[in-house]
This record gives C-alpha cells, sequence and structure tokens, in this order.
C-alpha cells in the first residue's frame, strides 16, 4: 500500500514537472488550455468542483506560474519559469522525501 501511495506521489510531482515543460516550450497556448479545462463557479455541484480539484492537483502550480509570469517579455518568461520550475523541483523532492520517510517509518513499526 505504501508503494502505491509513493508511485501516486511520484506520478503528480512528475505530471506538474512535465506541465512545466509544456508551458516553458507553448507558453500561453498551455495556460489557454488549462483555463478551458476547468470550469468557472463550481460551488454550483460536487462534481464539477472534484473535476476542477483533480485538473488543479496535477497541472496546476505549472499554471499559477505560468500566470505570474505572463505579462513579461518572451525571453524574460523564461527565466523565470526556469526559476519555479527550480524551486518547485526543490520542493517535490523535500516533499517526497519526507512522505517517504513517514511511510518507512510506519512499514517499520
Amino acid at each position: 500500500m505504501t508503494e502505491l501511495i509513493r508511485l501516486a506521489m511520484i506520478f503528480v510531482l512528475t505530471t506538474q514537472g512535465g506541465y512545466f515543460l509544456a508551458i516553458f516550450l507553448a507558453g500561453h497556448t498551455m495556460i489557454e488550455w488549462y483555463e478551458w479545462s476547468i470550469i468557472p463557479n463550481p460551488n454550483k455541484n460536487i462534481f464539477v468542483s472534484v473535476i476542477n480539484g483533480f485538473t488543479a492537483s496535477f497541472i496546476g502550480i505549472a499554471y499559477w506560474a505560468g500566470k505570474r509570469v505572463d505579462h513579461h517579455n518572451w525571453f524574460v518568461k523564461r527565466i523565470y519559469l526556469l526559476g519555479y520550475a527550480f524551486l518547485y523541483t526543490i520542493a517535490g523532492i523535500l516533499f517526497y522525501e519526507l512522505c517517504d520517510y513517514f511511510l518507512r517509518f510506519i512499514e517499520n513499526h
């Protein structure tokens, strides 16, 4: 069971990283695709909220970073996105290692 949790964490973290790469290469097009995939005003029913939450959990951090740098010119936008991707990579590794530590603790006790 803990191995499944590890695989799920790796899947989510690498999906976010892949979307960082997609935003780095395709720019505003990927930001628009994300905006098309979410449903506005999700408070109407639980199904819409789950869809938006699922989408945000897989590619939301990269979208947020892309929106933060969208107003800059092409070159500066790419530099900032690389910085955000680097910070995300460090945070993702730390998050995974911390969760892995707790999962190993649970397995051994």
